[in-house]
């Protein structure tokens, strides 16, 4: 079981949209599946100074891919073919990537494995390639980058935070849309990741609104 990753230390808002951070090709070649190329990663002024890097990182922050970023640009071309066949190995049950204290949890194929990833933003104040701690800048995206080997779909609901929750993940390579929020009358958050395209992720500075 994974660790839940949101932050709910800021103040919710009733029957506001918390958080919108939003279509896949599924076929295969060659036995790979297809990843668009058109990707890009859009995010506010990169500083100057040090090197500036956008990676590609795994739940246990493992690195699968990097990309230089350009002083002052706000957004950065991105190739998702070089990821190759690396997330094979890496993927896991669906049950696997669930977070903790997740129950009354619903699949439609148990069977289904995936490998779900993140972006990072981060400047090489020590000059040596390496993202280590203390470098990545203060920006978020909930939007994931998701590899299921088949279409899947699942819910499920946390008790803390009182949340429910539902994944739709198409087969292969996807953008996997980050929804929540609270609806009036309630104390259950509802979140979704659903598959919206791998083309453009939105890092942005934390807010009471957007870091939940």
């Amino acid at each position: 079981m994974k660790p839940f990753l949101l932050n709910l230390a800021a103040p919710l808002l009733l029957g506001a949209l918390l958080s919108a951070c939003g279509q896949s090709s599924n076929a295969a070649t060659g036995g790979r599946p297809d990843l668009p190329t058109d990707s890009e990663v859009r995010h506010p002024a990169a500083p100057k100074g040090a090197s500036v890097f956008l990676n590609l990182l795994t739940d246990a922050n493992e690195s699968l891919y990097q990309v230089s970023v350009a002083a002052d640009t706000t957004s950065t071309k991105v190739n998702p073919l070089a990821l190759g066949d690396k997330y094979q190995g890496r993927t896991v049950p669906i049950s696997a990537a669930l977070p903790e204290g997740a129950v009354d949890v619903k699949v439609s194929d148990s069977a289904a494995r995936v490998l779900l990833l993140h972006w990072v933003m981060w400047q090489d104040n020590n000059s040596n390639g390496q993202l280590d701690g203390g470098e990545s800048l203060p920006l978020l995206t909930h939007d994931r980058v998701v590899y299921a080997d088949r279409a899947v779909n699942l819910s499920f609901q946390t008790l803390t935070p009182d949340m429910l929750q539902s994944w739709n993940f198409a087969a292969g390579w996807s953008r996997a849309e980050h929804f929540v929020y609270q609806p009036l009358g309630t104390q259950t958050l509802r979140r979704s990741l659903k598959t919206n395209g791998l083309n453009r992720f939105e890092l942005h500075l934390p807010t009471p609104v957007t870091s939940m």
